[in-house]
């Protein structure tokens, strides 16, 4: 027999915050991407309009992270029995996709620089970068108390706090710059932050993939939770367990559990759901009960 527990969506007072730290965010990185490509072309720095197409990528990353939020709201229909949650998780993605496309271009352009390196005013390039870190350490901020374990929004964090390195990274060259006279420095810096980008936007994009292709959660580890179950009082076999992530903070899992008797599966399956939820934080279950057979020679299997 079936038990399904009730689904445990992620709740409207976690949903709320989060929303709007997004906006905020989306906000503030449209406002100073401006200034940083404004910046950028007065001043001649690659480094600088490499951090300005990334906040740009932001741009369009948290735009989308809010929407996909919104829409994975929507209540499930007959279409879509789950609702709308995976929408987050191809939110993710695709902000993964377009950072390794935006790393594509600044790489180019800092190689062509490498050879021929243009005049690069430092004093108005670091006046900018000193303004571009304030915004990203305020949007780092301010999605940091939400992030959470919602992909959607940790995406998006995560192309923040890059932006804080890049940042940094482009205070320094223009330091170099100012100090040494050195402009390959600017192209140089440039490289860092495609290789600071790389490495954050793979980590989405994994993990993204994982969830797409119905991986167990990172979090959990399935052999505990067979070990544990197996353990539950009155179960004597288990088959067919599968764990996955549906979207942020919505993790599901289904098994069959075999008893001795039907009478008493009630009490092994509330002992066994109470575990799932207590020990691993699975509240989105369902197990199926079956009682364990008789073999052709009366014996039980």
């Amino acid at each position: 027999m079936d038990h399904p527990m009730h689904d445990a969506p992620l709740s409207e007072a976690f949903r709320a915050p989060a929303q709007k730290a997004l906006a905020v965010a989306l906000g503030i990185t449209a406002l100073y991407m401006v200034v940083e490509i404004i910046g950028g072309f007065l001043t001649g720095s690659l480094a600088l309009l490499a951090d300005a197409g990334d906040m740009a990528t932001d741009a369009v990353s948290l735009g989308i992270s809010l929407f996909a939020g919104w829409y994975a709201q929507k209540p499930p229909s007959t279409k879509n029995t789950f609702g709308t949650r995976r929408v987050e998780v191809l939110a993710a993605l695709a902000n993964g996709l377009t950072l390794w496309a935006m790393v594509g271009v600044i790489a180019h352009e800092a190689y062509l620089r490498l050879h021929h390196p243009p005049d690069v005013q430092g004093g108005g390039m670091l006046a900018v970068a000193i303004g571009g870190l304030l915004a990203n350490l305020s949007c780092a901020w301010v999605l940091r108390r939400v992030r959470g374990r919602n992909l959607n929004v940790r995406g998006a964090y995560l192309h923040v706090l890059m932006d804080v390195w890049g940042s940094v990274g482009v205070i320094l060259a223009a330091v170099i710059i100012l100090l040494t006279g050195w402009r390959l420095a600017d192209p140089l810096i440039s490289f860092f932050i495609c290789a600071l980008v790389l490495r954050s936007s793979w980590q989405i994009v994994r993990e993204s993939l994982h969830i797409l292709m119905e991986g167990a959660p990172e979090r959990l580890d399935s052999r505990d939770i067979a070990s544990a179950l197996a353990g539950v009082d009155g179960v004597l076999g288990m088959h067919d367990l599968h764990i996955w992530t549906l979207g942020s903070g919505f993790e599901s899992l289904t098994c069959h559990l075999i008893v001795r008797r039907h009478d008493e599966a009630r009490g092994t399956l509330e002992a066994a759901q109470a575990m799932l939820r207590d020990r691993f934080g699975l509240e989105h279950v369902t197990i199926q009960m079956e009682e364990q057979q008789l073999d052709t020679d009366g014996l039980r299997t």
